[in-house]
């Protein structure tokens, strides 16, 4: 095969990857900000709203080694393909649903299929050389902010024509069927298959007891889990706040989603770059978590529009800012022959962040009233930054991993 044609290929199974990415996250973005009103249609309560939010993650959260560890073994095409048709039936069943049970259902079904991110991950590092993995790695993160911000416009879109909750679950499963289509006939098995599952999370009890309680590694693992919970303590709640606060619907709602993910990306899109040439991720990360901290104490103290918009732009920044620079910082910390395992748990203490910060904030926002999950969660971000002094200042480039 040509020099030419072999990177042909290789350009075709990144394209496909990186849709695989994007339309996880974009039927992800489809369906939060209608989230809410749907359920409550069926009669769910604030509290449980935050339930249904939190079965989605709870299901990448118990998957996602399950998907990369059984893609070692068998393939990843095969485990892709699998895991596609899973999200299309969970977002049919969406768009089926007529009762509160269905769909919890399916919910926990698309999050089964979409915690196949670390089997998109596993092909990136089948498929590319260690010169260009980095820029392999960060397609993926641009496919998680691009879906993250075209899916609410998408689901606004679809809301705003047909005034049907059911709708965006279709849209969402027609997606996941185009994807699932081009990857049966237009990707390949890797020529050769790593053992990223395995590295990422076969390393067994003992190697996450002791990565948890290193000391250079367990207040980066504090962070991760802390700041996630925080950020999806509001963005469960903040579908409830607006209502009570503008009169809001799924339209406006949708919106304000676009709105964080279009500052989010640009943040990660190119400023991150920029801003960690000239600050240590150590100091980005405190920047952040204050960010986030005033974001979240002036989110739901006013009826202001610009008020709230000011607000979320400190969150989306502070968020866009603190989670690559941790991520990076604790690359940096992990010892070179188990960095898969500890990143692969940072992901796990991440998503169960994002599974705890639903349940705790809808059932705060609930009983307690609707300031408090956002104090509750700004008292998070203080012990953050508090935690922040404790890291390791280093400089760009340079590594602390032996």
């Amino acid at each position: 095969m040509s020099e030419k044609k072999v990177k042909v290929e290789g350009k075709r199974q990144l394209f496909l990857i990186f849709l695989t990415v994007f339309i996880d996250l974009l039927g992800f973005g489809l369906i939060i900000p209608i989230l809410p009103s749907f359920a409550q249609e069926f009669h769910a309560s604030e509290e449980m709203v935050g339930w249904v939010i939190a079965s989605y993650s709870a299901m990448q959260f118990l998957f996602t080694p399950f998907w990369g560890r059984l893609s070692d073994r068998i393939g990843r095409r095969p485990v892709l393909l699998v895991s596609l048709f899973a999200s299309f039936i969970g977002y049919m069943l969406w768009g089926f649903s007529t009762s509160l049970t269905m769909l919890f259902i399916a919910r926990m079904i698309a999050g089964f299929g979409n915690a196949n991110i670390a089997v998109a991950q596993a092909y990136i590092t089948d498929i590319t050389t260690e010169e260009n993995r980095a820029r392999g790695m960060g397609l993926v993160g641009a496919a998680f902010g691009l879906g993250f911000v075209l899916g609410p416009a998408i689901g606004g879109a679809v809301y705003l024509y047909s005034h049907d909750l059911h709708l965006a679950g279709f849209v969402a499963a027609a997606f996941s069927l185009i994807d699932l289509i081009l990857t049966f006939f237009m990707l390949p098995e890797p020529l050769e298959r790593g053992t990223f599952g395995k590295d990422r999370y076969g390393a067994g009890l003992g190697f996450y007891l002791n990565a948890l309680t290193n000391p250079k590694l367990r207040v980066s693992y504090l962070i991760f889990f802390l700041s996630t919970f925080a950020f999806a303590n509001m963005e469960a709640t903040l579908m409830l706040l607006t209502p009570k606060l503008f009169h809001w619907g799924p339209k406006e709602n949708t919106m304000l989603f676009l709105y964080i993910g279009f500052l989010i990306v640009l943040v990660q899109g190119g400023m991150i770059r920029q801003l960690t040439k000239k600050y240590s991720e150590r100091d980005l990360i405190t920047i952040g978590s204050l960010m986030i901290a005033v974001g979240l104490v002036l989110t739901p103290l006013t009826a202001q529009l610009w008020v709230l918009l000011i607000a979320l732009g400190l969150l989306s920044f502070g968020s866009g800012i603190n989670n690559p620079c941790n991520q990076s910082l604790l690359s940096k910390l992990a010892p070179d022959e188990t960095a898969g395992g500890v990143l692969g748990l940072g992901q796990s203490l991440a998503t169960l962040g994002r599974i705890l910060g639903p349940i705790i904030g809808c059932t705060l926002f609930n009983r307690v009233g609707m300031v408090a999950p956002y104090l509750v969660g700004a008292a998070v971000m203080v012990l953050v930054i508090a935690l922040s002094m404790a890291l390791p200042r280093l400089k760009p480039g340079t590594s602390m991993a032996h």
